[in-house]
Parts: C-alpha cells; structure tokens; sequence
C-alpha cells in the first residue's frame, strides 16, 4: 500500500524558465545530459539527484526546468555554467522563477 504524505510535508517546487542562445536549435536529450553533467560536477551525485530537477519543457530555443526549492540556487547556477552542448557552443540565460508551471510559462511569454 502506497502512502502520499500531505501537501504540508510534501517539499515545495520552484519553475525556472531559461532562454538558450546558439546558433542552431538544440536537442532535448543532449541538453539534459548537459544540465546533469553541470550539476553532478558542481555539487556531486548525491546532492545533484537531491534537487529534483526535471526538464519540463523544452522547445530548442526556450524551456522551463522543475526543482525542489531549497536547491534552486544550486538549478540555477548550474544552468548558466553550461556552455557547450555537444558540439554546439550556447548561452543559458535565466528568464525568471516562479511557484507555479502557468506562472512561469507567463512571465515566458
């Protein structure tokens, strides 16, 4: 029997919404082995599976990343110190932040 625990235990997520700037659109897949790789190098195994982070969306150019919200300083510094994805050179700005997917997907545009 699975049990959930209550919202009031359950830990919160923050959205992060990010732009990519490179020249050509960039892979789903490449740019979360990227962001894995960026987390597991900065902070190690243990605390980069301990943020939580999910690739919500993602479009090529724009995408908007899940993580748990004591770690998403951790996200985000992580994010703007990719600078390579395969052999595409790119940019990851952070766009903006939010508690909710249709708060970030506004502030998006």
């Amino acid at each position: 029997m699975e049990m959930n625990l209550p919202p009031s235990m359950r830990s919160r997520k923050r959205y992060i919404a990010f732009r990519i700037i490179a020249e050509n659109s960039i892979d789903k897949r490449a740019l979360w082995d990227a962001m894995m790789e960026s987390l597991t190098s900065l902070f190690g195994e243990v605390e980069a599976l301990g943020t939580g982070m999910k690739l919500e969306e993602f479009d090529g150019r724009v995408g908007i990343v899940s993580c748990k919200l004591e770690s998403m300083q951790k996200v985000m510094i992580a994010l703007t110190l990719i600078e390579s994805v395969g052999n595409e050179k790119l940019g990851i700005i952070t766009v903006a932040t939010s508690g909710t997917l249709k708060g970030c997907r506004k502030k998006l545009g």
